[in-house]
């Protein structure tokens, strides 16, 4: 790798290493062991030690990482004392995403991933400049089309079908290019669940508490201590913990949005040659480009604030293994009506009009399968306020009760499974209407489950699997779960 790449490493260094040495710096200059004068040289002595052991580490990182391609395969080389040798047909790789932080961006790299189904992480990670990028980028295509699978755009996609287009560039080389605007995309992430904000929340805790941890195992008690002390000044009265809630929900809310539009902002999608390529970030320019057949499902949610704002939620989800951040291994795209656009690619411009062949709906045998646990919580939580004499707090679990019962009938309303002569439509969510879009070529595993009650209430289970989801209807007619079952096993063989 170039030797611009070298700087990109050390900054990654210095960050893995930046919480424990920041926090022996605190520790070791706190208290009254050492003079001003003696602290201030610990600190430096701590911080020039901090700076040549990332640099050492990045440099035996950069040096000892070397790649070629050779005979369609990508040959990578890295370790010093372990020298590791991986190789990787090209035609093999999942997917292939590049991501530009800041410093990326500054001196003009991208960090390269290639993703295989062999792997739960990322196989090979390269930092390169232009000139390899592009380098690298035509000897792929130049495999994939050896290796014929890379249609022309007709077949892949109806051009007509796709309302944006940007710039002349994208005509002459035969892609369709779409933009998402960022006022959609804030919009899309209003409408989902905004206590996914906690995720980010509990993320940024966990690791200030396992930094702090790892430096000093009494740094807890301390805090355990200091918070003990000081809680009669910390205590509040009912009303109190009502606003505290809702300012903590408007704060999880405004972390999640802002998490989404840190990620996919000012996103562009490319389709040319049955190639799919995302790019999108605010700060960090994040790339994921994979083929159509690389696709297992396509997911189309929509809540009613989404059908109330006429958006919807996207997902091109591929294999569950193909990359090391389960977040990544999903591409999103936000309050967009574009899900038509998708389908166009995947499935063909005539999918609307491929034709029902059986059809199946799931019975009210789901509603304890959705609420089995809130029933279980409720009860739980009745008892325990009855035994404390707390009969006032017995409409919460109630009230859950209620929601559990709303959310269970929603359930049976919307699930089912539809063959259609092309592809699989699978709708299910509760408060959400949920569409999965499955072709017959990535089904891998089909299953029928009875139950100890199937002869009295003649209904069974069907589950579908692909390489990266899988799906079970529940309560479903034997009659009609048998026949889809046949069918099912016919097109996969």
């Amino acid at each position: 790798m170039s030797g611009s790449a070298y700087w990109v490493l050390m900054a990654k260094e210095l960050r893995e290493f930046a919480g424990p040495f920041v926090l022996l710096v605190i520790v070791n200059i706190t208290g009254d062991k050492h003079t001003f004068s003696g602290k201030i040289l610990l600190a430096s002595l701590i911080c020039a030690g901090y700076l040549v052991l990332a640099a050492l580490m990045a440099f035996i990182d950069w040096y000892f990482k070397k790649y070629y391609i050779e005979g369609g395969k990508l040959v990578f080389m890295n370790g010093l004392l372990n020298k590791g040798i991986t190789s990787i047909p090209l035609n093999k790789v999942q997917s292939m995403r590049t991501r530009q932080g800041f410093i990326y961006r500054v001196l003009e790299l991208r960090g390269v991933l290639f993703d295989t189904l062999a792997s739960k992480s990322a196989e090979v990670e390269l930092i390169l400049d232009d000139r390899d990028w592009k380098a690298l980028m035509e000897r792929v295509e130049m495999e994939e089309e050896a290796d014929g699978k890379m249609p022309e755009t007709e077949e892949a996609v109806d051009a007509a079908a796709i309302p944006e287009y940007i710039g002349e560039e994208a005509a002459a080389e035969n892609a369709v290019r779409m933009s998402f605007s960022n006022s959609n995309l804030i919009k899309g992430a209003f409408c989902q669940n905004h206590l996914q904000g906690m995720a980010v929340l509990f993320a940024a805790l966990a690791a200030v508490y396992n930094s702090v941890t790892t430096v000093d195992d009494h740094a807890v008690d301390h805090i355990i201590d200091y918070v003990d002390t000081h809680a009669g000044t910390l205590s509040l009265q009912p009303s109190g913990y009502v606003v505290v809630a809702v300012a903590l929900y408007f704060f999880v809310m405004l972390l999640w949005i802002g998490k989404v539009f840190l990620r996919y902002a000012n996103m562009e999608v490319r389709i040319a040659r049955g190639q799919l390529t995302f790019e999108s970030g605010l700060i960090a320019r994040n790339s994921s480009r994979f083929s159509y057949d690389k696709v297992c499902t396509v997911y189309v949610k929509r809540n009613f604030l989404e059908q109330w704002l006429h958006g919807s939620t996207v997902m091109l989800r591929q294999a569950l293994n193909a990359t090391d951040e389960k977040k990544g291994a999903d591409v999103r795209v936000y309050g967009s009506e574009s899900a038509a656009d998708f389908l166009n690619w995947w499935l063909g411009s005539g999918y609307g009009s491929s034709p029902d062949v059986i059809s199946a709906r799931s019975g009210y045998g789901l509603m304890w399968h959705v609420m089995r646990l809130d029933i279980l919580i409720s009860l739980a939580a009745a008892v325990t306020l009855a035994c404390f004499g707390l009969y006032v707090w017995l409409a919460v679990p109630a009230a859950w009760l209620l929601i559990s019962l709303a959310k269970g009938l929603m359930a049976v309303r919307r699930s089912r499974i539809t063959l259609k002569e092309d592809y699989i439509e699978i709708h299910n969510g509760k408060f959400a209407d949920i569409r999965n879009y499955v072709k017959y070529s990535n089904i891998e595993v089909v299953r029928l489950k009875a139950t100890p009650f199937t002869p009295y209430s003649r209904r069974v289970s069907l589950t579908l699997s692909t390489n990266g989801t899988s799906f079970t209807l529940w309560s479903l007619r034997v009659e009609e779960a048998r026949e889809i079952y046949e069918r099912l096993v016919f097109f996969c063989k």
